[in-house]
């Protein structure tokens, strides 16, 4: 319980305090986008994420994520996007500091740290290459 306090203290003190929400891609200039380096699409997704941001003309930083492991995350980016399947301190961690405009993910954190939310229904689990291709179609939208 004293564990819980002390990381929902800290995520409060270290969180970023940049307003955020809804961004067109056209005020993008850099993206970070958490992988799952772990899933078997890894590869596959990598790809699509690049191919989409260069033909928006937006640098990408791809962000490989594995069990165990600290994530580094450049922290001036205008678009923040987690693909990881779980919340973990470190993925809420890294999308709180996030200095981005715009945060993305799969699942809302206890403060409502992402301004989009595309979740996997009730049991099921979709590949992060299906999750980032529906993300890609909404904001798209949003130029």
């Amino acid at each position: 319980m004293l564990t819980v306090l002390f990381l929902t203290i800290l995520l409060w003190l270290l969180g970023s305090r940049v307003k955020t929400g809804f961004t067109p891609l056209s005020k993008v200039k850099k993206a970070a986008v958490l992988l799952c380096a772990d899933d078997p699409d890894f590869e596959a997704t990598a790809i699509d994420v690049v191919r989409f941001f260069d033909s928006h003309g937006i640098a990408v930083e791809i962000v490989p994520v594995r069990k165990g492991r600290l994530i580094v995350v450049r922290r001036k980016v205008e678009l923040f996007i987690s693909l990881l399947p779980e919340n973990g301190f470190k993925a809420e961690y890294v999308a709180r500091r996030s200095k981005a405009l715009f945060k993305v993910g799969r699942y809302q954190m206890r403060n409502e740290t992402f301004d989009l939310v595309v979740s996997d229904p009730e049991g099921k689990r979709f590949p992060q290459r299906e999750v980032f291709s529906t993300i890609s179609k909404i904001i798209s939208q949003t130029r």
